[in-house]
């Protein structure tokens, strides 16, 4: 998406035109958009192999759900970004240069600070950390977190990845190629049941969050392209 906007003069006699033309593109949508579309990847990967024994399609199913779990939290970050990028907008409660001073305040804050202290500064409550739509934005973060700083653990003495299992256990449907017989992380989680999870999860919070703090919601228009699920 982009925002577009310009000026002009039209001079009567000789004529004379003068335009100006500013554009800023946005990328929360586009990257929900890329992580439904790997999303449903991943959905016709594991629907095509049902039943066949483990093989290189878990592969092609590990890269899906982690660029689905990658990018849906990039369209998380992104959507306050471009909130922030409006600072007179968002805090128009704040005089000033005091908006413009809190968005750089805000600049090094991880991705659910940003969005409880807009929430804040608007005089909303902030989200209880412990509870939904929070709690589960915070264990989809982990889970990106943990595959993008990757650290491998022997799958008998599991520390860090068994606290992700902790988070994301029940949330999803594993992935039945793998079943019981292998570790929650990072082997069942790797299911179109992931996928899907992170999509809504991101999208729940974001429509809730617009709802909360009475900021526009923008991904309703392309809601077909932004779907996780295989139609």
């Amino acid at each position: 998406m982009s925002n577009v906007t310009g000026s002009g003069s039209l001079r009567a006699g000789p004529a004379k035109v003068e335009m100006k033309l500013r554009q800023r593109s946005a990328f929360a949508v586009q990257h929900m958009m890329a992580a439904a579309s790997f999303s449903r990847m991943c959905g016709e990967i594991e629907i095509a192999n049902k039943g066949q024994p483990l093989g290189n399609f878990f592969d092609a199913q590990i890269g899906a759900v982690s660029a689905t779990v990658m990018l849906a939290t990039a369209s998380l970050e992104s959507n306050v970004n471009e909130y922030l990028c409006e600072p007179e907008q968002v805090f128009s409660n704040l005089s000033g240069e005091s908006p413009h001073t809190l968005v750089r305040l805000l600049e090094q804050k991880s991705i659910l600070e940003k969005y409880q202290a807009v929430l804040s500064f608007r005089g909303v409550p902030e989200y209880p950390p412990g509870e939904p739509p929070y709690q589960d934005v915070d264990a989809l973060i982990k889970l990106r977190n943990a595959l993008v700083h990757f650290k491998p653990e022997w799958h008998d003495e599991q520390e860090l990845h068994r606290k992700i299992e902790g988070r994301l256990k029940g949330r999803f449907d594993i992935n039945p190629a793998i079943g019981e017989n292998g570790v929650f992380f990072p082997q069942q989680c790797m299911s179109y049941g992931c996928s899907m999870w992170a999509v809504n999860t991101s999208l729940a919070f974001m429509e809730n969050f617009s709802e909360r703090s009475n900021l526009p919601y923008r991904f309703e228009k392309f809601a077909s392209r932004i779907n996780p699920e295989i139609e």
